[in-house]
């Protein structure tokens, strides 16, 4: 999808490309294979509940924005009552979410965008944060009047946008099909942001937002349920309402047990009844709404990532072959190995790898690669828009693999075993010889296999529930709760792949110092994606890694700098950078301390160490020492 925008915008224009994109999730153009009805009965009657909810929504900014207009130093109550108004504004929003963000992505971004501006990529032009986030973030500001016309600002042009919400429902028409799909993705949104409070981390409000998303999901099945029946279904949207309800703390609500025992069975029986509905939708896209639930190995479809998915298999053996093969490298000492070793759960354990000398280093540590394919950007500053990008990349950089396309490919055309497995690999003959794509492309299929998901974190969500500990558990709820680690390292991979479609990675800027040493804290020199565009939003920014095997992938950070899980940590609960005593405007992560206790930090750590896999064992059988040795005296 991130590609489809990239080439239509670079054809029409960005203002043109939006209206484009709005057609497209407006159902004209998003599914061309499905037949859409003229009028679908159902569908009609949930568009014209929503428009009646936009305009319950309006009237809800309206009176935040005459909230605010009371406030005035000193008066506390005014601000408590622009508070409550906001949170009153927010789950009027939570009614309509479904509907906005899977129709109008535009317009819902600019009723609930993040409170800064943070890009996607680093190229992404520039938008004002405006809407309900960034007014919560001026609420709670030390001296909220002081704010106050900013406030006036953001909610007047929040209460003028609201109006025209109910007016872009005239004449729109949509899919029962793509309807039943807008609810599958609101509740995941819900299971992986909504209870993280992901857009309301300090109102604390997430619970009773999920609470009212998942309302609108029952309102909007009712008339569904009239036509087909379906009571387990429906229990099981009831059962997930009354727990929500039953539960509003945020800071003490069980996530997990919401997750196995409310939230996952009610994603499979929605799944099953569109499918029992033949209402299933042949959509492509890395969220696979067919799988039983978020936590499913299948969740996510890697195929996307791949431009021969139906050779997969072949694709994997021939990077298997090559990932481990010292010929790739000009001077024939490394392979991609070197760096990204199985042993090591493919790192080197370095805080920045040595280069192809023997002696210096990069400017960057080597991250795991294990999961790392499922990501829309590579590199730690997401220059390469592939991973085929980022292994071309790699193997022409003097530092890393200072490869010669023409002496890699004479030296690989000349070993009948590769002959086969290009071959194989591939469908059409330009590529069955071997060739800088052809390579790229099957390490590319290897990485995306280096996906195991058996940790015992996995285990326990398929069902065994002796696989975690107490404390483990409990680290899980702190991690996707008051820690907020999960508000950026999303389910189900816990990287930066933004849910609920999958389609973007998110970069952040968190203030990480040359060292981990808070007594002597040194800004790091690395400016992130600030080299690609120098804009202040880029500057410091870095994509979000995984947190799987975290506890065996150290020393961490894009510079290595932190050594234990234990001071990362530390540095999170104070507050990143900033926190520390470093000073960046552009900080993404929140600056204020976490209050995070002893025992809660070693309740995470347990949780981080039980999203550790099983290791990866291998066969490095790639380049004989003595085909090796005879190519060094050629």
């Amino acid at each position: 999808m991130q590609k489809i925008y990239r080439e239509i915008k670079n054809k029409v224009g960005g203002v043109r490309c939006s209206l484009v994109f709005a057609c497209i999730f407006s159902g004209l153009l998003l599914h061309p294979a499905q037949a859409m009805p003229v009028k679908p009965i159902i569908a009609e009657q949930i568009i014209a509940q929503t428009r009646l909810k936009c305009i319950g929504f309006a009237q809800s900014c309206d009176e935040l924005n005459n909230a605010i207009s009371t406030l005035e130093r000193g008066n506390k109550i005014n601000i408590q009552n622009a508070r409550a108004a906001l949170l009153h504004c927010r789950a009027n929003y939570k009614s309509i979410e479904f509907f906005l963000e899977y129709y109008f992505k535009n317009s819902a971004h600019d009723y609930n965008g993040p409170p800064k501006f943070e890009a996607d990529e680093p190229e992404e032009d520039y938008r004002e944060p405006i809407g309900l986030q960034p007014i919560e973030a001026l609420l709670f500001n030390a001296n909220v009047a002081a704010q106050k016309d900013k406030l006036l600002q953001l909610a007047g042009t929040l209460s003028r946008q609201a109006h025209i919400l109910p007016g872009m429902l005239v004449g729109f028409h949509t899919s029962d099909a793509q309807l039943l799909r807008s609810l599958q993705v609101e509740l995941v949104r819900i299971m992986t942001l909504g209870i993280t409070g992901y857009d309301a981390p300090l109102l604390k409000s997430g619970i009773k937002e999920s609470y009212s998303a998942l309302v609108a999901i029952q309102e909007s099945f009712e008339p569904f349920f009239i036509q087909r029946p379906a009571a387990k279904l429906k229990s099981e949207i009831t059962a997930a309402l009354q727990y929500l309800k039953a539960h509003p703390d945020f800071n003490s609500f069980n996530r997990m047990r919401f997750l196995t025992a409310y939230a996952m069975p009610l994603q499979q029986q929605l799944a099953l009844y569109i499918q029992q509905c033949k209402l299933d939708l042949k959509a492509g896209g890395l969220f696979n709404a067919r799988a039983k639930n978020i936590f499913s190995p299948d969740a996510l479809n890697a195929d996307i990532f791949l431009d021969f998915p139906a050779r997969k298999k072949q694709l994997v053996a021939l990077g298997r072959q090559l990932f481990f093969d010292k010929r790739l490298s000009g001077p024939l000492t490394r392979s991609c190995a070197t760096c990204h070793q199985p042993e090591r759960y493919f790192t080197d354990g370095l805080p920045q790898s040595i280069t192809i000398d023997g002696h210096s280093h990069a400017l960057r540590n080597a991250p795991t690669l294990l999961y790392a394919g499922f990501q829309y950007s590579q590199f730690w500053d997401a220059r390469a828009k592939s991973m085929v990008e980022q292994v071309t990349e790699v193997l022409g950089n003097k530092q890393e693999m200072a490869a010669n396309d023409s002496v890699v490919l004479a030296r690989l055309g000349r070993d009948k075993k590769y002959a086969g497995l290009f071959k194989a690999a591939f469908p059409m003959k330009i590529y069955q010889r071997a060739s800088m794509y052809g390579i790229a492309e099957g390490l590319t299929a290897y990485v995306l296999s280096l996906s195991p998901r058996n940790s015992a974190f996995d285990n326990y969500m398929a069902g065994n529930k002796a696989a975690l500990t107490t404390r483990q558990i409990r680290g899980f709820n702190l991690f996707m709760g008051k820690a907020q680690c999960g508000s950026c390292h999303f389910a189900p991979l816990f990287n930066g792949l933004i849910p609920p479609f999958y389609e973007s990675s998110e970069l952040e800027i968190i203030g990480v110092p040359k060292t981990d040493d808070p007594k002597n804290v040194q800004a790091d020199e690395d400016e992130g994606s600030y080299h690609l565009l120098p804009v202040n939003y880029n500057k410091g920014a870095f994509k979000t890694p995984t947190v799987r095997n975290v506890a065996k992938t150290g020393p961490y950070m894009h510079n290595g700098a932190f050594h234990t899980l234990n001071t990362v940590l530390d540095f999170y609960n104070a507050g990143g950078g900033n926190g520390w005593g470093l000073t960046n405007s552009e900080q993404t992560l929140p600056s204020d301390s976490l209050k995070l206790s002893d025992k809660e930090k070693k309740a995470i750590i347990s949780f981080l160490n039980s999203v550790t896999d099983k290791p990866i064992r291998v066969k490095k059988n790639a380049g004989s020492l003595k085909q090796l040795s005879a190519l060094k005296h050629q």
